[in-house]
Protein backbone atom coordinates (compact mmCIF):
# COMPACT_ATOMS: atom_id res chain seq x y z
CA UNK A 1 0.00 0.00 0.00
CA UNK A 2 1.09 3.18 -0.66
CA UNK A 3 1.13 6.18 1.68
CA UNK A 4 1.32 9.77 0.58
CA UNK A 5 1.92 12.75 3.30
CA UNK A 6 3.38 15.89 3.35
CA UNK A 7 7.35 15.85 2.98
CA UNK A 8 8.90 15.87 6.97
CA UNK A 9 12.45 16.26 7.85
CA UNK A 10 12.46 12.67 8.59
CA UNK A 11 12.52 11.72 4.83
CA UNK A 12 15.00 14.14 3.63
CA UNK A 13 17.54 11.80 3.07
CA UNK A 14 15.95 8.97 1.72
CA UNK A 15 14.56 11.87 -0.89
CA UNK A 16 17.32 12.82 -1.63
CA UNK A 17 18.99 9.32 -2.59
CA UNK A 18 16.53 8.68 -5.28
CA UNK A 19 17.52 7.89 -8.52
CA UNK A 20 15.34 7.78 -11.73
CA UNK A 21 15.64 5.52 -15.13
CA UNK A 22 18.66 7.27 -17.43
CA UNK A 23 15.86 8.34 -19.54
CA UNK A 24 14.25 10.07 -17.06
CA UNK A 25 17.26 12.30 -16.48
CA UNK A 26 16.57 15.15 -18.67
CA UNK A 27 13.04 15.86 -17.17
CA UNK A 28 14.25 14.80 -13.82
CA UNK A 29 14.47 17.53 -10.38
CA UNK A 30 16.41 15.73 -7.63
CA UNK A 31 14.75 16.52 -4.25
CA UNK A 32 17.52 18.75 -2.96
CA UNK A 33 16.99 21.18 -5.76
CA UNK A 34 12.59 21.00 -5.68
CA UNK A 35 12.89 21.59 -2.08
CA UNK A 36 15.49 24.60 -2.22
CA UNK A 37 13.48 26.02 -5.03
CA UNK A 38 9.94 25.77 -3.99
CA UNK A 39 7.52 28.57 -3.53
CA UNK A 40 5.56 29.18 -0.74
CA UNK A 41 2.29 27.67 -2.75
CA UNK A 42 3.82 24.44 -3.43
CA UNK A 43 3.01 21.59 -1.11
CA UNK A 44 5.66 18.57 -1.41
CA UNK A 45 4.50 15.50 -1.12
CA UNK A 46 6.40 12.16 0.03
CA UNK A 47 5.64 9.15 -1.29
CA UNK A 48 5.78 5.77 0.76
CA UNK A 49 6.10 2.12 0.98
CA UNK A 50 6.15 0.39 3.96
CA UNK A 51 7.24 3.59 6.10
CA UNK A 52 10.24 4.34 3.30
CA UNK A 53 10.07 7.09 1.38
CA UNK A 54 10.11 5.81 -2.39
CA UNK A 55 9.35 9.51 -4.29
CA UNK A 56 8.19 12.45 -4.66
CA UNK A 57 5.16 14.82 -5.85
CA UNK A 58 5.13 19.00 -6.02
CA UNK A 59 1.79 19.97 -6.45
CA UNK A 60 1.30 24.09 -6.92
CA UNK A 61 -1.43 25.05 -5.11
CA UNK A 62 -1.17 28.93 -6.95
CA UNK A 63 -1.20 27.27 -10.33
CA UNK A 64 -4.47 29.08 -11.33
CA UNK A 65 -3.28 32.49 -10.69
CA UNK A 66 -0.35 32.44 -12.93
CA UNK A 67 -0.43 29.80 -15.77
CA UNK A 68 -3.31 31.88 -18.50
CA UNK A 69 -4.56 28.50 -19.66
CA UNK A 70 -5.52 27.24 -15.55
CA UNK A 71 -9.00 27.33 -14.86
CA UNK A 72 -10.14 28.96 -11.65
CA UNK A 73 -9.15 26.78 -8.43
CA UNK A 74 -6.97 24.55 -10.61
CA UNK A 75 -4.35 22.57 -9.12
CA UNK A 76 -0.69 21.62 -10.74
CA UNK A 77 1.22 18.83 -10.85
CA UNK A 78 4.95 19.87 -11.53
CA UNK A 79 6.71 16.65 -10.18
CA UNK A 80 6.13 13.03 -9.73
CA UNK A 81 9.66 11.64 -9.19
CA UNK A 82 9.58 7.72 -7.99
CA UNK A 83 12.90 5.87 -6.87
CA UNK A 84 13.97 3.57 -10.72
CA UNK A 85 13.36 0.64 -8.62
CA UNK A 86 9.94 1.07 -7.80
CA UNK A 87 8.99 2.00 -11.66
CA UNK A 88 7.02 0.25 -13.91
CA UNK A 89 5.16 -1.82 -11.02
CA UNK A 90 2.07 0.19 -10.90
CA UNK A 91 3.21 2.73 -7.81
CA UNK A 92 3.09 5.80 -10.12
CA UNK A 93 -0.43 4.52 -10.78
CA UNK A 94 -1.24 4.16 -7.04
CA UNK A 95 0.45 7.54 -6.04
CA UNK A 96 -1.62 9.34 -8.59
CA UNK A 97 -4.83 7.90 -7.66
CA UNK A 98 -4.29 8.59 -3.90
CA UNK A 99 -3.25 12.49 -5.17
CA UNK A 100 -6.51 12.73 -6.98
CA UNK A 101 -8.75 12.41 -3.15
CA UNK A 102 -5.69 13.97 -1.12
CA UNK A 103 -5.83 17.41 -3.42
CA UNK A 104 -9.02 17.87 -1.75
CA UNK A 105 -6.76 18.47 1.45
CA UNK A 106 -4.62 20.43 -0.58
CA UNK A 107 -8.25 22.95 -2.21
CA UNK A 108 -11.28 21.96 -1.11
CA UNK A 109 -12.24 24.30 -4.19
CA UNK A 110 -10.21 22.80 -6.93
CA UNK A 111 -12.08 20.49 -9.23
CA UNK A 112 -9.03 19.44 -11.87
CA UNK A 113 -4.93 18.64 -11.89
CA UNK A 114 -3.09 20.02 -14.47
CA UNK A 115 -0.03 18.91 -15.83
CA UNK A 116 2.44 20.07 -18.50
CA UNK A 117 4.86 17.80 -20.53
CA UNK A 118 7.37 18.60 -23.13
CA UNK A 119 6.00 17.88 -26.70
CA UNK A 120 7.88 15.02 -27.22
CA UNK A 121 7.69 13.25 -23.86
CA UNK A 122 5.89 10.00 -24.83
CA UNK A 123 6.30 7.93 -21.96
CA UNK A 124 5.13 10.83 -19.51
CA UNK A 125 1.78 11.49 -22.08
CA UNK A 126 1.01 7.51 -22.17
CA UNK A 127 1.43 7.56 -18.01
CA UNK A 128 -0.81 10.27 -17.61
CA UNK A 129 -3.63 9.26 -20.56
CA UNK A 130 -3.64 6.01 -18.94
CA UNK A 131 -4.77 7.67 -15.70
CA UNK A 132 -7.51 9.80 -17.11
CA UNK A 133 -6.11 12.98 -18.31
CA UNK A 134 -6.90 14.18 -21.38
CA UNK A 135 -5.23 16.34 -23.10
CA UNK A 136 -6.00 19.86 -24.74
CA UNK A 137 -6.36 20.46 -28.20
CA UNK A 138 -3.69 23.21 -28.44
CA UNK A 139 0.23 23.15 -27.24
CA UNK A 140 1.65 26.33 -25.51
CA UNK A 141 5.12 27.52 -25.25
CA UNK A 142 6.73 27.29 -21.86
CA UNK A 143 10.23 27.25 -20.75
CA UNK A 144 11.25 23.94 -21.71
CA UNK A 145 9.88 24.69 -25.81
CA UNK A 146 6.38 23.21 -26.85
CA UNK A 147 4.55 21.77 -24.16
CA UNK A 148 1.08 19.89 -23.86
CA UNK A 149 -1.57 20.17 -21.39
CA UNK A 150 -3.26 17.25 -19.71
CA UNK A 151 -5.97 17.59 -17.33
CA UNK A 152 -7.99 15.07 -14.44
CA UNK A 153 -11.05 15.73 -13.06
CA UNK A 154 -11.06 15.38 -9.44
Amino acid sequence: MIAIKPAKLKDFASLMQLEVLPEQKHAHLPFEQAYHNRSKYEVILTLSVDHHPIGYLVVDKAFSHYATFARRNELGLKYIVLDKNYQRQGWGKKAMQKLFVYANAINADSDSLCVTLAANDESSQGFFAALGFTEEAKLFFGKNGKERIMRHKL
